[in-house]
């Protein structure tokens, strides 16, 4: 039976954590054990513990935590087959890991982080990268093709009322980052309102780790502009929020000062389009290329 150590740089519920517990949801466990090393307390882990595997939190949040990895890999009990990094951060980690542990390191690259150099940089000391879509991989060029591979995160489908009963509903889903785009879609929708077009907007998400006022600032945006800010936070039921959509919208916007995509393969609208409703976002690489398939 293979080992594999996860390694997941957050403690809390985004894109790339979900897509981690669909795929340690869904492990054949007669073929693989799997382990999980968290750094950063938060929810995450007890969701994970709710799946019967080991997991193990040495908090090591933000970048003064960077500085700690060396010590703290030697801390890790082994042995591995695999070191799954779920991440650039953990990426990072992982190349400590994969001194210590004598495994191979697999880098699940998720976002657009680490760009440039530091992404060829972190790529060459990997043994393998697994990009979540075409336009991502494409900053791996200078790697043997053998050493990249693209795979597109899966999601669970969900059976839910027909789209032609909801009522005019536009939903966005992901952490209140302000890369989201998610004032510019408010403002959008408040213009559509202005012009006589009949709608509501439900943006669900957590706060974010780093913009911890933009949750708040969202809220009194959309009450400015006469829609409803108590439809602006965390949603214990994405079920119940796909289903009120009549279409599901993405207005993420380039992010950093590089103009890097925000966006590697949004799983909001893959699980959008796994619920049958529409979909529309900004023609950023990674958005572009899960809506249209190319």
């Amino acid at each position: 039976m293979m080992r594999i150590l996860f390694v997941a740089p957050y403690g809390g519920f985004g894109g790339s954590e979900n897509v981690l517990v669909n795929v340690l949801e869904r492990l054949d466990r007669t073929r693989f054990e799997p382990h999980v090393l968290l750094l950063e307390q938060g929810p995450l882990s007890d969701r994970i513990r709710e799946l019967g595997i080991p997991t193990l939190v040495q908090h090591m949040p933000g970048k003064p935590g960077v500085a700690k990895f060396a010590t703290s890999a030697r801390r890790v009990p082994g042995p591995f087959d695999v070191i799954h990094a779920n991440g650039g951060k953990a990426a990072v980690y992982g190349l400590a890991l994969r001194r210590h542990l004598k495994a191979p390191l697999l880098w699940m690259k998720h976002d657009h982080s680490y760009e440039g150099r530091l992404t060829h940089a972190l790529g060459a000391r990997c043994d393998h990268v697994v990009c979540v879509s075409h336009a991502m991989a494409e900053g791996f060029d200078d790697l043997p093709e053998a050493r990249v591979s693209v795979i597109y995160p899966g999601v669970i489908l969900r059976d839910l009322k027909p789209v032609e009963g909801t009522t005019p509903m536009i939903v966005s889903v992901g952490r209140m980052d302000p890369f989201k785009g998610f004032d510019q879609l408010l403002r959008a929708a408040a213009q559509l309102r202005a012009e006589g077009v009949e709608l509501d907007v439900r943006l669900a998400g957590p706060p974010d780790n780093v913009h911890k006022d933009t949750q708040l600032e969202l809220k009194r945006l959309a009450d400015e502009l006469g829609l409803d800010g108590d439809k602006v936070g965390w949603a214990d039921d994405l079920d119940e929020v796909y289903e009120s959509a009549r279409v599901v919208a993405l207005a993420s916007k380039p992010k950093g000062e590089n103009g890097a995509p925000g966006e590697g393969a949004p799983l909001v609208l893959m699980e959008a389009m796994g619920a049958a409703r529409p979909v529309v976002g900004t023609d950023m690489p990674g958005i572009a290329e899960v809506i249209s398939g190319c």
